[in-house]
């Protein structure tokens, strides 16, 4: 008899329509506001204590571990999903051993690379060559951080929404419980107590998410008895897997290596034209309209992407976009327009008085949310069916317009400002760009309803962003 821990694991069951989508949007959606709220109480007690120039030597170093990650990963964890969703039996087992390889070997490199180069990458990215040793501690939340994303995209291709909304809400529970303690610890010049709260919340996540992963665990290194999913023992490198996993998360890399390098210079811009503190209002900005982004995406993208994968004909993926589209646009539009009316209040409540001015920056961004969010669901069947050539034409076209937009407009409103504007500059054409290929290549045909629901969006969002501009 197989033992318990080998039994068979069935394929998840999962129907079309708007019923598994709330289902999904609700679960996911909760953790994001959870975790929110616990970002945000961290982040009050980073900001109330250290002020805007340590939280911007906090934010740098958060940049500077996400640009690992993504090389870390190969910027895979949308292939890996991908690739999970759309095979089967043995072609499924390798290729996620196969993955596991592959990020392991470029976690390697990465980590080698930080060792090495520490003042280097503190030089260019405006950090300082004085920062050098936290560059090099930087190694520890890389690699907890390139396990975290392995384990959730495994998690997310099995359809285990209930597992991956626990492991997103750790991390900021983790930095919300450490944040005083550590603030008090930079507060007595002891600096590096930054990077510790960044490799806490990343091994703490990834522990867990190791934990609710560990039934798959003989899938990859044991010898499971025939199933749906990963029949018996086949070799862990397949060449066929790796050029698959390769194809898609190489155009990943690139576009995730360009964004990562993009906005690397244009914090440096802002560092060594204005400051740390100004580059800290910038942050408490950037910091609230992506965090509200996530609410919305995170409460559709694990079930976006494997069911679109699964989603073979035009009809079929037109319907499930439109109704992505709306749910995106009706809870885009709120959160844009909620927030513009709140600008200062939030930014009190959430950080401090010291950080008002960050007002002149959230009112740009909050503009680029609404297109943000739009342009991220139609930029979905083209993951779904690997056609990472146009995707990767529009992200790289979306961040040439970003680099440009923000040098430019640095040269007349600051380097901030610009940065700020630039962004709305970007979403504006990635949507297009999107839009377009969405409707020649995927038959995607939104109706007269879900225009209308979206223009009406847009519509509130110019009116109430229009009439709150000046509010500080």
């Amino acid at each position: 008899m197989s033992s318990p821990s080998l039994a068979a694991i069935h394929e998840p069951v999962r129907p079309a329509g708007w019923r598994p989508l709330l289902r999904a949007a609700s679960l996911t959606g909760s953790a994001a506001v959870a975790g929110g709220a616990l970002s945000v109480v961290a982040t009050k007690i980073f900001a109330a204590m250290l002020g805007p120039t340590d939280l911007a030597v906090l934010a740098t170093l958060q940049q500077i571990r996400q640009a690992g990650v993504t090389g870390a990963t190969l910027n895979g964890q949308t292939a890996l999903v991908q690739g999970a969703s759309s095979r089967d039996g043995h072609e499924r087992r390798q290729f996620l051993r196969t993955v596991l390889l592959l990020m392991g070997m470029a976690t390697a490199l990465v980590s080698v690379l930080a060792l090495a180069a520490p003042a280097w990458l503190g030089w260019s990215t405006g950090l300082g060559v004085e920062r050098a040793g936290l560059i090099r501690w930087l190694v520890a939340p890389v690699v907890f951080s390139s396990a975290l994303v392995f384990l959730s995209a495994v998690l997310n291709a099995r359809g285990q929404v209930g597992k991956l909304a626990l492991v997103q809400i750790t991390s900021p529970a983790v930095m919300a419980v450490l944040a005083y303690p550590l603030a008090v610890s930079v507060r007595e010049s002891h600096e590096g107590a930054l990077l510790w709260a960044l490799a806490a919340a990343a091994g703490a996540a990834a522990a867990i998410a190791a934990i609710l992963a560990a039934p798959l665990a003989p899938i990859l290194f044991g010898r499971l008895r025939t199933t749906r999913w990963y029949p018996g023992p086949r070799r862990w490198w397949d060449r066929e897997s790796a050029r698959g996993f390769l194809t898609m998360s190489g155009s990943m890399l690139t576009g995730g290596a360009v964004a990562s390098l993009v906005l690397l210079a244009a914090r440096a811009r802002i560092l060594h034209q204005q400051g740390f503190a100004v580059a800290g209002q910038f942050d408490a900005a950037w910091a609230i309209s992506m965090n509200h982004v996530s609410l919305v995406l995170a409460s559709l993208q694990t079930y976006c992407l494997p069911v679109l994968a699964r989603t073979s004909d035009r009809a079929g993926r037109s319907a499930h976009l439109t109704r992505m589209l709306t749910a995106a646009a009706l809870a885009g539009a709120a959160a844009v327009c909620a927030l513009a009316v709140l600008k200062p209040v939030v930014l009190a409540v959430f950080y401090s008085n010291a950080f008002l001015d960050a007002s002149r920056y959230l009112r740009w961004t909050l503009v680029g949310d609404y297109l943000k969010v739009s342009s991220w669901v139609l930029s979905i069947p083209m993951l779904a069916s690997a056609d990472m050539r146009a995707f990767l034409v529009a992200d790289l076209s979306a961040y040439a317009v970003f680099a440009v937009g923000a040098a430019a407009a640095s040269q007349f409103r600051g380097a901030a400002e610009g940065t700020a504007m630039a962004f709305v500059l970007m979403y504006a054409a990635h949507l297009a760009i999107c839009g377009a290929i969405a409707w020649r290549r995927y038959g995607f045909r939104p109706g007269a309803q879900m225009s209308l629901i979206w223009a009406g969006g847009l519509l509130a969002v110019a009116v109430v962003s229009a009439m709150t501009w000046r509010a500080a």
